[in-house]
């Protein structure tokens, strides 16, 4: 049986929320990999694109694979999100420390909020998400649980 032209197929290929942050390692979209710019002239490490360091300002930069790993560096529970948010509300926006020096800013999910601790090891999870009544808007975002 063939699809009816003009109609979108069932299965499609998942799209990362940002492709310059996001690589996606699995046709599911169940796994990926944050992307940084790393300095060749200092060493110094940041999360997504750049066009020069932000330590020495050479632009001599190169781009890295970051860890799926981190630690809990701050957390605030957010209460009133911004327009558009398509989750549950309240929730918590996790500053989670990679192994490389980058910070990334996350959802925290599958963790009670009085369970949160600064300096709890952390993990990288993607999820799809979509915006309500926007069609074809899903996307693969990542997020941060504990590990």
């Amino acid at each position: 049986m063939t699809p009816s032209c003009g109609r979108r197929s069932e299965l499609h290929e998942p799209l990362s929320v940002d492709e310059r942050c996001l690589r996606l390692n699995a046709d599911d979209g169940s796994a990926g990999t944050l992307l940084g710019m790393r300095c060749v002239e200092c060493g110094v490490t940041v999360f997504g694109p750049a066009t020069f360091c932000q330590s020495c300002s050479s632009p001599r930069l190169e781009q890295i694979d970051l860890a799926t790993e981190g630690t809990l560096y701050s957390y605030t529970i957010v209460r009133v999100p911004p327009s558009g948010w398509p989750g549950p509300v309240p929730y918590v926006l996790g500053e989670v420390e990679l192994p490389e020096g980058p910070h990334v800013l996350a959802e925290v999910i599958d963790c009670a909020h009085d369970a949160l601790r600064v300096g709890m090891p952390m993990t990288l999870a993607l999820r799809p998400v979509a915006m309500p009544e926007v069609p074809d808007s899903e996307r693969v975002v990542y997020k941060w649980r504990p590990a």
